[in-house]
């Protein structure tokens, strides 16, 4: 596996993560305080239950519970090879621009705003780390071990 095929899985967990927060907040959302009379337990709008949208989302985020977990760790791991990458290679952008592009899945547009600088410098610094990471290996680059040492 190469560095950009690693770390488009860590950018697919993290947009893994951002889909099951946003159907979580938007279970919640639905979700509606009312007054609620004594004799009306059970009733709502319509026929509508108003606290089975809530044990819904509780339970939807029990089942996601795990697997939230489990993409959370893979996108850490992913932090940890871009705060490898900037460790061995001081002075240039490259874990910046990694991290933000695949942990943080942010467009071109975004980093370079983000970061002051161009589009067309973004692509050349996520090529240049890419070829580094590629030419150093996933495991010395999360060490922040530069190819200097092969």
């Amino acid at each position: 596996m190469d560095a950009r095929e690693y770390l488009d899985t860590v950018r697919a967990a993290q947009r893994g993560i951002d889909r099951r927060l946003a159907v979580i907040e938007s279970m919640q959302a639905r979700e509606q305080v009312r007054a609620q009379r004594y004799d009306a337990v059970g009733k709502g709008a319509h026929g509508t239950d108003f606290m089975r949208s809530t044990d819904d989302r509780i339970d939807y985020e029990r089942r996601s519970g795990a697997e939230l977990s489990e993409l959370r760790h893979e996108v850490e791991r992913g932090r940890e090879l871009c705060a490898g990458v900037r460790s061995a290679n001081p002075g240039k952008r490259w874990g910046d621009v990694l991290e933000l592009r695949y942990c943080e899945d942010r467009t071109l547009q975004e980093i370079a705003g983000t970061l002051g600088v161009s589009v067309r410098s973004i692509q050349a610094d996520l090529s240049a780390a890419l070829d580094w990471v590629n030419l150093t290996g996933l495991a010395r680059a999360r060490q922040g071990r530069g190819a200097a040492e092969i």
